[in-house]
C-alpha cells in the first residue's frame, strides 16, 4: 500500500510540472498567434494540442538516449529542459539559437550538450527522420553487442505525425528495425489530419492497424491527450527500452486531439489535478506566472542578436588538420586495380585492424557483397554483425 500511495505521488508532482509547462506551450503557441507579423518569418507550427504525449515522452527521455523529433514537438523540447527563451531564439532566427546559430527552421533541433539526450541535426522532420533515427539504433545496438557501450542501455525515440506514416521511408524503416531488433520507439501522434488533408482523404487504415503489417512490431494506443495516461504507457515502453536487451518498438496514438474541447490536454490534467488536491487558486498561480514567463522571455528574444552574415559558414564545415597529401600515389612496385577492388581491400584491411568497426550500407548482402560486390568476401571472414546492409534507401 505504501509503494502505491509512493508512486501516486510521483505522477502526481509530475503531473503538476507537466500542467506549467503545458500552460507555458500554450502561451507561446497564443503569443505567436497575435504576434504572427513578427513570428511567421517562415512555415512553423506549435505542439498545441499535442502537449500531453509530448511532455510524457520528453520527461522520459534521458541523457543516455537520442532523439528524432517531429517539427510540432515543442512541448517534448520544453520537457528535456529547453527554456521558452531558447525556442524563440530559433523561432525569431537569433544568432544564439542553441540548435544552428539561426540557420534551420523552427523545430527543427540538433543537440550535443551534458544531461541532455542527443538529437542529431536532420534536414527534413517530415518522416524522412525516420530512416536516420533507425541507423542511430542499430549503431547503437552494434556497440552494445560488442561491449563498446556499458552504461544504461539507450534507445531511439523517432516521433512522427501520422500523415507521414504512408510515406515509403517509414515503412523501410519499421522492416529494419524488426528485422535487426534495434531499440527504437516510434511515437506517431495522430490528430486525424496531415498537413492540409484529413485521414480519410490520405490513407485507408490508421498507424496503428497499418503497423499490424510488420510482423514483431510491437504496438500500443493511448489517448495522446490524456497526460497521466501517456505517461504511464511511456514509463512502460521506455522501461522497456532501457533495461532489457529484448527490443520493444511501441507504437502510440492521440485521439482526435484537435477535433473537439473535451480532448484538449490541459483541460484533462487540470480536472485530473483538481481531482488529487489542487486547487484552482494554486492552478491559476501556475497559469500566470507561465504566461508572464513566456512574455519575458519574447520580449528578450526580440533584443537579441542576428547571425553576422560574415559568418555564414562556420557551420558548415568542420576543421581538419589534414592539409596536404602524404605518400606516393603511384608506387613504382604498386599494381594497377578497378576502384571497387581498392575499395574493398581497403576495408578488409579495417576490418581486419579493428574489431569495433562495422562496414554497412545499401545492398551489402553476405552472399554477394553488394551489386558491384564490393564487399564481397568480408561477411564471411567477420560476420553479419560487422558486414550487413539493406534495402534501396535505408543507407
Amino acid at each position: 500500500m505504501e509503494e502505491v500511495k509512493q508512486k501516486t505521488l510521483i505522477v502526481n508532482a509530475v503531473a503538476l510540472r507537466a500542467y506549467e509547462l503545458m500552460c507555458i506551450a500554450r502561451s507561446m503557441a497564443q503569443l505567436y498567434d497575435v504576434n504572427r507579423d513578427i513570428c511567421s518569418r517562415y512555415v512553423h507550427s506549435t505542439s498545441r494540442g499535442h502537449e500531453a504525449i509530448q511532455l510524457a515522452a520528453g520527461f522520459l527521455l534521458t541523457a543516455n538516449d537520442f532523439a528524432s523529433p517531429y517539427y510540432r514537438d515543442e512541448s517534448m523540447l520544453l520537457a528535456i529542459g529547453f527554456s521558452p527563451l531558447e525556442l524563440m531564439l530559433q523561432l525569431l532566427a537569433k544568432k544564439d539559437d542553441p540548435f544552428s546559430g539561426g540557420r534551420t527552421y523552427y523545430g527543427h533541433p540538433s543537440l550535443k550538450r551534458k544531461g541532455f539526450p542527443t538529437i542529431p541535426h536532420q534536414s527534413s522532420a517530415t518522416g524522412m527522420q525516420a530512416i536516420p533515427a533507425t541507423g542511430m539504433a542499430h549503431g547503437l545496438a552494434y556497440l552494445h553487442s560488442q561491449g563498446l557501450l556499458v552504461e544504461k542501455e539507450s534507445i531511439v525515440l523517432c516521433s512522427l505525425g501520422d500523415g507521414s506514416v504512408t510515406e515509403g521511408e517509414v515503412a523501410e524503416a519499421f522492416q529494419m528495425a524488426v528485422l535487426k531488433k534495434l531499440p527504437i520507439t516510434y511515437l506517431v501522434q495522430d490528430n486525424d489530419w496531415g498537413i492540409s488533408a484529413t485521414g480519410r482523404e490520405m490513407r485507408t487504415m490508421d498507424a496503428y492497424e497499418y503497423a499490424a503489417g510488420f510482423k514483431g512490431l510491437e504496438r500500443m494506443r493511448v489517448d495522446g491527450s490524456d497526460f497521466i495516461e501517456s505517461y504511464k504507457g511511456l514509463v512502460k515502453a521506455f522501461d522497456l527500452g532501457h533495461h532489457t536487451s529484448g527490443v520493444r518498438k511501441e507504437w502510440y496514438r492521440g485521439e482526435n486531439l484537435l477535433e473537439q474541447e473535451k480532448d484538449d490536454p490541459i483541460v484533462k490534467l487540470e480536472a485530473y489535478l483538481l481531482a488529487n488536491g489542487q486547487s484552482s487558486a494554486s492552478l491559476k498561480k501556475i497559469q500566470d506566472r507561465s504566461r508572464k514567463k513566456v512574455q519575458e522571455d519574447f520580449e528578450q528574444a526580440l533584443l537579441m542578436p542576428d547571425p553576422d552574415p560574415t559568418d555564414f559558414d562556420s557551420h558548415e564545415f568542420a576543421f581538419t588538420e589534414i592539409l596536404e597529401e602524404k605518400g606516393t600515389r603511384s608506387p613504382k612496385s604498386g599494381e594497377k586495380v578497378t576502384m571497387v577492388d581498392a575499395a574493398l581491400h581497403a576495408v578488409d584491411e579495417i576490418l581486419r585492424q579493428h574489431p569495433e568497426a562495422i562496414f554497412y550500407g545499401q545492398d551489402v548482402g553476405a552472399r554477394l557483397g553488394g551489386v558491384f560486390r564490393e564487399a564481397a568476401t568480408l561477411a564471411q571472414k567477420y560476420g553479419e554483425r560487422h558486414v550487413c546492409g539493406w534495402g534501396e534507401t535505408y543507407c
